[in-house]
């Protein structure tokens, strides 16, 4: 969700990272922030961000699993979805506190 900053909590850089899941009725999702298929690569099904597993992660471990291969990296999203997702961290009541505060900390 944005460009590494100093996290004093985990004393390194950091970012924050959210996951998508496809929607599946009738289970339950969030609906804070549904993606249409197609809006980018990644989503070929209606997806919501599942703003509860939201965590800020250290940028060296991040990095770590991209070069393992257990993370794998997609193309940014357009400034549209990256607004999209940015909004429901507002309005989900998933998004735990210290993750709010994160974002309020960093201005993300």
């Amino acid at each position: 969700m944005n460009d590494p900053v100093h996290c004093p909590i985990l004393g390194a850089p950091a970012v924050l990272l959210v996951n998508v899941s496809t929607v599946r009725p009738p289970q339950y999702y969030d609906p804070a922030c549904v993606l249409q298929p197609g809006c980018h690569p990644f989503v070929i099904n209606s997806s919501w961000v599942v703003y509860k597993e939201a965590v800020v992660s250290n940028v060296a471990r991040l990095d770590g699993g991209l070069v393992s291969g257990v993370i794998h990296a997609h193309d940014p999203v357009s400034q549209a979805v990256y607004s999209q997702v940015r909004s429901g961290f507002d309005v989900s009541i998933h998004v735990t506190v210290k993750i709010k505060r994160f974002i309020k900390s960093h201005n993300i």
